[in-house]
This record gives structure tokens, C-alpha cells and sequence, in this order.
């Protein structure tokens, strides 16, 4: 690479680690699973092995440990501390992610300019800046997933290239289940657009293609069917459909049916036969891709998200401008895709992402989650918004001062959109997944202090079960909090079936995060609480027994009423 392309990518590269780690001006940790996080590391640094008995919501945690691993490698090798090393490792690991993706563009376009577009888009762009925000298995899974596609791309022309990729896919398999999906079904795509695009021929390069899904195949459902016990058992079947294993068993055979679509296919010489755009077509493309994402823009508005049950406020839709207007010209840069060498590669990811999204809303909501797409979609779509770009310059025939005008405007929208890459929580279903310092202080109470059963939601939960030690709710009771009626004051608290068991709660854990939208599902809007049910509280049969002005703890005293007590 030219020195001045190593600048720009390291320039992109701390840009993208800031954008991570910027939550972190307001928040002591950064995640709504942050307090799950600390217990499983800390257990793991203290007694050097990770249990599988797990009482938390992550029920699949101890069975997909690779980030813990490596968290565990830097307070034992870095001398880091615990907090520190939940804080800063994973959030900059997944900024890192801008750099498979920058080579990646540059090895199926060629071009620093279209890579160096990638890369920055990523970098900013909310699906993948947000999510990758957050202390997750995820956010190491995509780096994962993405470094496989680099060594998977090379693979065709590069038989080295199969060692390090095994041992990455190795590392994501045992890191993050969905990631590996969506790693999955990019490889697959590749593959079986290539042999529909043209006759297929069994060249070295498609054997070893061939030869790679199918031990990413076995791989991965021997370990999900066969080691994962908890994903087996309460991930898997979590379908809209039944018996719920028809979609898996739809699976293989969806493949073999492909493969014999294939085959038949390669018995005819026709192939495809792409024609170079001239400056009309993209410019339209441009304009109807604005068009169809301001439409779903309206839809999440006046609808909700597909798969979820929360809309997206109209205001909101303004952190979104730049990521839509810079996206778009995914659009115009797609059929030029068509004359690279590995384009269809690219076509294949875009085009297997979007089948299993529909699938996903279709059938399994919950499982393959349709918004959690758009993390992997943004990868083929900003290598080809990077094409587009600087094709459509090309085509106007943009020169001079022209030409520095608008490649400057496109460094103003990726600076925009890297600044609107974490929105507020209002943007995103009202979820507040910040922890402040005043929420440790209950939790630290209730360590030392109480005992049970706590009931909360996610938020708290995950902070009480974390830092404090006690088990907890998650989103496994509603009615305390989101009551149809208040005439039972013990609705939602008697036979809880917790995580760790059916259970009566013992405390309820309300702070003020709550009373602005108790979060329950991921998928479903975070939904403010009644003044009334708040103050219900504060009178028999719950007692407070802390308070530090953020977050209550009240002790639920069983056999009262309010007349009686």
C-alpha cells in the first residue's frame, strides 16, 4: 500500500475504535449484558475454568466462551484488571473489524478509493457501530466472521489460504453462534451463485471452496447439536413453526436441492453476461435505492421493525440521513460488481444475507433475528457504496476542483455518519444499556445483604446478577412492572420461571432507567411505567429497604396486603 493509503486506513481505524469506546464519557460500563460479562470473566480469572451450570439470562454463554478466553488472556498476560478489560478489549477488537473489511474491498476491487470507502462507512455506519459498541461475544464474532471472509476470498487462488481460515472458523464456532450463521450462510451464497452464474467447473480453487463448507457444515452442527446443550435445547427450537426442528431439517435440504440445481445448470453453456453501465442507470439506482430505504424508514415510523414490536421515532430517523445517503450509492456500484473478479463472491453475500433475513421474519424471529441482518448486509453494501461513488465521478466526468468538491462533501457525510454511529436510546426502542457508578450500589448491597430472588428487568437484572451475586428475573415476568390491573399486588411475582428456576421473587429491584421504559426482549420497545404502579411500591406489601436516590430495593413480604399489613 502507498504510505498515504496506510495513513488514511490507521486514520479510519482510530476514528472507528473512538466511535466504540465513545459511550464510555457517560456511562461506567456499556452493554445491557455487561453484568453477565463481569461474573463469567471474573469466575474464569479466579478459578481458571468456566463453568457450564449458568443462571443467567445468556444461557449459551459458557457454551460459546471464546471471548472470555481472550479477556481472561489479558488480565492474566496484560496485568489489566477486570473492569478495565470489559471496558476497552472487546469495543476495540470490533473497531478493528474496519480492517479485514478494508482488505477485503481492496481485493475485490482493486482500488485503495473504493477499500479506504468501506472501511470508514463501517465505521460509523449504526448496524455495525452500535452493535459492536457493546462487550459481546458479537462484536468478536463479526471480527471473526470477517477475517474468515478475507482468508475465504483468498482461498480460490490461494490454497495457504485454507489453514489460518480453519483455524478462524475453529474461533468462531466455539465464540458466537449467530455470527457463525451469518458466516455460514455468506460462504454458502458464494458458492452456489457461482455455479448459477456460469457452468460450474471443478477446478482446484472450487473444490477447495467446496471442500471448506463442507467442514464449516460439520463443524458447526456437530458442535451446536452436540456440545452446546443450552443452544440445543432452548435457542433452537424457538420458532414459529412446528415441529421446530422442520426448519433445520429444511436446511440440508435446501442444499441438496441447490446442488442439484447446480448440476443441471452446468449442462447448459449459457452464462451470465453483465453490460457496462453508462451514467443513467446508476444515477437512477442511486435515486430508487433512496427511495426504497426512505419508504422502510416510514414503515419502521408508522409500523415497527420488522421482527420487533418497536417503531423508530420520526426524529429519529435523523441519525439515519447519513448512513441512507451514503448507502445508496450501493446501488449504483452493484452492477458494476458484475466485472470484478470475485464480484459475484460479493453478490453472493448480499443476496444469502437477504434470503435468510425473509426466512428469519417469516419463520424464526427470535432466532435469526431479521434486524441483526443488517450488521453483515452493511459489509457487500458498503464495498459496493464505495464503487459507486467513485463510478459515478467517473462517469459524469467530474475533473478538477469539481471533483475535490464532491469527494469532500462524501468525507463531510462519513464524518457525519460516524458522529450519529451511537444514537440515543430513544432512537433505538427507548433501550438505555449504560450502567452509572449509583447503579453498583445496590447491587453491592444486595451482595452483602439480601438473598433470593430479585425481580427486575433486563437491565437490572443483569447488573444485581452480575456485580451483586443474586439471581434474577431478566424478561421472565412483565405484570409487576406492566400490570393489566392492580388488584392483584402479587401478579407476576409467584411461580417465576427464572433462569435459575421456578421461583417466588424475594426483591424487586426499580430505578429510574425503569420508570422511563422497563426493558425486557431485545425485540420489543422498552415501555415506561405507570405513575400509579410506581407509587404502589411504596405500601404494603413491599417494603423499601434501599435507596440511593437512582435504584430501589424493596423486600417483598409475603402474606400482607395492604389492609392487613
Amino acid at each position: 500500500m502507498r504510505k498515504s493509503t496506510v495513513v488514511a486506513l490507521a486514520a479510519v481505524a482510530l476514528v472507528s475504535i473512538a466511535v466504540r469506546l465513545s459511550p464510555l464519557w457517560s456511562f461506567l460500563y456499556w452493554g445491557s449484558d455487561t453484568g453477565e460479562y463481569f461474573s463469567i470473566l471474573r469466575a474464569l480469572v479466579r478459578g481458571d475454568h468456566l463453568s457450564t451450570t449458568y443462571y443467567g439470562w445468556g444461557v449459551t454463554y459458557p457454551y460459546f466462551p471464546g471471548m472470555f478466553f481472550a479477556q481472561a488472556g489479558v488480565v492474566d498476560l496484560g496485568g489489566l484488571d477486570v473492569p478495565t478489560t470489559i471496558n476497552l478489549l472487546v469495543p476495540i477488537l470490533g473497531a478493528l473489524a474496519v480492517l479485514p473489511t478494508f482488505l477485503v474491498a481492496h481485493r475485490m476491487a482493486g482500488d485503495d478509493r473504493f477499500a479506504l470507502f468501506a472501511a470508514a462507512f463501517l465505521a460509523g455506519a449504526i448496524p455495525v457501530a452500535y452493535t459492536t459498541a457493546h462487550t459481546a461475544p458479537a462484536t468478536v464474532g463479526e471480527l471473526l466472521a470477517l477475517v474468515g471472509l478475507l482468508c475465504f476470498v483468498r482461498l480460490r487462488t490461494d490454497r495457504r489460504a485454507m489453514i489460518p481460515l480453519l483455524l478462524v472458523t475453529a474461533t468462531l464456532i466455539a465464540t458466537h453462534h449467530l455470527s457463525l450463521y451469518f458466516f455460514l450462510v455468506m460462504v454458502l451464497g458464494t458458492i452456489v451463485l457461482e455455479g448459477l452464474a456460469r457452468p460450474w467447473r471443478w477446478t482446484p480453487g472450487a473444490k477447495r471452496e467446496v471442500t471448506f463448507a463442507s467442514v464449516l457444515l460439520a463443524g458447526t452442527f456437530a458442535y451446536w447439536l452436540g456440545y452446546a446443550a443450552t443452544f440445543r435445547e432452548s435457542i433452537l427450537p424457538d420458532v414459529n413453526i412446528q415441529p421446530w426442528w422442520a426448519l433445520l431439517a429444511l436446511f440440508p435440504a435446501g442444499l441438496v436441492l441447490l446442488g442439484g440445481i447446480i448440476f443441471v445448470r452446468s449442462r447448459f453453456s449459457w452464462r451470465y453476461r453483465p453490460r457496462y453501465p453508462a451514467l443513467r442507470r446508476p444515477a437512477i439506482a442511486y435515486t430508487a435505492a433512496f427511495g426504497t430505504i426512505f419508504v422502510i424508514g416510514v414503515v419502521s415510523v408508522a409500523i415497527g421493525v420488522p421482527g420487533t414490536t418497536f417503531r423508530v421515532p420520526a426524529i429519529g430517523l435523523l441519525y439515519f440521513v447519513p448512513l441512507v445517503l451514503l448507502l445508496s450509492f450501493s446501488a449504483s456500484g452493484r452492477p458494476f460488481g458484475d466485472f470484478l473478479a470475485d464480484g459475484l463472491q460479493v453478490n453472493g453475500w448480499l443476496v444469502a444475507l437477504l434470503g435468510s433475513a425473509a426466512v428469519g421474519i417469516a419463520a424464526a424471529p427470535r432466532v435469526l433475528i431479521p434486524y441483526r441482518h443488517s450488521e453483515y448486509l452493511m459489509v457487500p453494501l458498503a464495498i459496493f457504496a464505495g464503487i459507486g461513488f467513485f463510478r459515478l465521478l467517473d462517469l459524469a466526468g467530474l475533473r478538477g476542483g469539481k471533483r475535490t468538491f464532491a469527494v469532500g462533501m462524501c468525507g463531510v457525510l462519513l464524518a457525519a455518519n460516524a458522529v450519529a454511529g451511537i444514537p440515543p436510546p430513544s432512537t433505538l426502542a427507548g433501550w438505555r444499556e449504560g450502567t452509572i457508578p449509583a447503579a453498583l450500589d445496590p447491587a453491592y448491597w444486595a451482595r452483602d445483604y439480601a438473598s433470593g430472588l430479585v425481580v427486575s428487568d433486563h437491565q437490572g437484572s443483569t447488573t444485581v446478577f452480575g456485580f451483586g451475586g443474586l439471581n434474577a428475573t431478566w424478561d421472565r415476568t412483565r405484570a409487576p412492572f406492566l400490570p393489566d390491573s392492580l388488584a392483584d399486588p402479587y401478579a407476576g411475582l409467584v411461580g417465576i420461571e427464572s433462569p435459575s428456576g421456578r421461583k417466588n421473587g424475594t426483591y424487586i429491584w426499580i430505578d429510574r432507567d425503569m420508570e422511563a421504559g422497563v426493558r425486557l426482549t431485545p425485540w420489543e420497545t422498552a415501555a415506561p411505567m405507570n405513575a400509579t404502579v410506581i407509587e404502589r411500591f411504596d405500601a404494603s406489601p413491599f417494603v423499601k429497604v434501599f435507596d440511593n436516590g437512582y435504584a430501589r430495593l424493596y423486600w417483598i413480604a409475603w402474606g400482607c396486603t395492604p389492609s392487613t399489613c
